[in-house]
């Protein structure tokens, strides 16, 4: 036997003794999963839903799924029809994580013996797909991990009928930044105007077009999106468009840094990722002192990160921005469209148009050029066909949107 093939032989038999940890778990009757789970009823059917922070997942299945980018959504359902009905976990998460998958993903340094129960307890831990006619039925759906407010649905099929139950539910443990910002204190009630939709232009006319930075004496990044929906309903359209909230800035730099408008930070911010952390868009969110219709009007900049790749790189070279800032605020429009939340879309010229051939620079060295134009949206909290979606009878837009 060759001198490789035994040190192959020998390193096999030394993981194999390695693997040798047992494997524990929790009853989820242990949390508090019950108790604060939202509940939604149409005609016979009620389903409940839960999420477990990670701390109560990892207790729950007895090893830290949150790390590999999974989270757990406990759901149940009470079925008292008298029909036999399906559940879709798909509805919940199109990419879900099978049960005998996750444990899998967390075989490596248990024994044979713990491998064995930690798959059955996934296995059984899983939502069943079928609930019979006046029985309940509970489980998890082993889904992508997100931060914020998990926004999922939960669609039930009939012999009759199919149903879809939204749910939003907070995570313990996260507070989004728009939870500290007291919107009703922003202004004074004698500073907000309101106009019918027919005055839009007039509306919006004095806001401004660019943001600032924190001494309010340097220009920051065009304004060019205008959305026009109550609060609530914009937290909805914007998490079941796969926006991720974020959690409010600690960092003095992020501060000093960032787009202000009104003298302020953004109320809000939305992210969504694309491969992983190396590539995100940006949205920044502002309540402006007007509403139209009795609702409420933010103004927004969407910014999407390009170039460099790593935390590393963006501390040295800085951060790249696309500086077609126009595409990023089409890409919110058609982003907002796709997800079936946009009931009536517009545009409005106005002034900030700079060339690409005469591409400016922020406060913060970032290129950008823009056509100058305003995209407004109307949000619909319920969806709405992408093909009932109104266009509004303001400015043509320009060629090349």
């Amino acid at each position: 036997m060759s001198a490789g093939r035994i040190v192959f032989i020998s390193l096999v038999l030394f993981l194999s003794a390695c693997a040798t940890r047992s494997y524990h778990y929790e009853s989820t009757k242990s949390f508090p999963l019950q108790d604060r789970a939202v509940t939604q009823t149409q005609g016979h059917i009620t389903v409940s839903a839960s999420v477990p922070g990670e701390d109560e997942a990892q207790a729950i299945f007895g090893i830290p799924i949150y790390q590999r980018g999974i989270q757990p959504v406990w759901i149940e359902i009470q079925n008292e029809s008298t029909n036999r009905i399906r559940f879709a976990p798909t509805s919940v998460d199109h990419d879900y994580f099978s049960p005998l998958e996750v444990a899998y993903m967390h075989r490596k340094g248990f024994s044979k013996q713990a491998r064995s129960e930690m798959e059955r307890r996934f296995y059984r831990s899983a939502m069943p797909r079928q609930i019979p006619a006046g029985e309940t039925r509970s489980g998890y759906v082993f889904t992508h991990a997100s931060p914020g407010t998990k926004s999922f649905d939960v669609e039930i099929f009939s012999a009759n009928e199919d149903q879809t139950f939204a749910f939003f539910i907070a995570m313990p443990g996260f507070t989004p930044d728009y939870k500290s910002v007291r919107f009703d204190a922003l202004y004074d009630h004698s500073e907000i105007r309101d106009y019918a939709a027919s005055d839009v232009r007039t509306a919006l006319d004095g806001l401004p077009w660019f943001s600032m930075d924190q001494s309010g004496s340097e220009a920051g990044l065009p304004v060019g999106i205008v959305i026009i929906a109550p609060g609530i309903d914009l937290l909805k359209v914007l998490l079941r468009a796969g926006w991720n909230e974020s959690a409010k800035a600690q960092d003095v730099k992020q501060t000093a840094n960032a787009q202000y408008l009104f003298g302020r930070v953004p109320d809000a911010v939305f992210r969504n990722q694309r491969q992983g952390n190396r590539e995100r868009n940006k949205l920044n969110l502002w309540l402006a002192p007007v509403k139209i219709d009795g609702k409420a009007v933010w103004l927004a900049q969407l910014i999407h990160f390009i170039g460099q790749k790593t935390p590393l790189e963006q501390a040295i070279f800085g951060a790249r921005i696309d500086p077609d800032v126009d595409d990023g605020s089409d890409y919110l429009m058609q982003n907002i469209w796709y997800s079936q939340s946009l009931e009536r879309v517009g545009w409005l010229a106005g002034e900030g148009a700079v060339s690409v051939e005469s591409a400016r620079f922020d406060f913060n060295s970032l290129e950008y050029f823009s056509d100058g134009y305003r995209t407004i949206l109307w949000l619909s909290p319920e969806p709405i066909s992408m093909l009932e979606t109104r266009h509004m009878d303001l400015d043509d837009p320009p060629l090349n949107r």
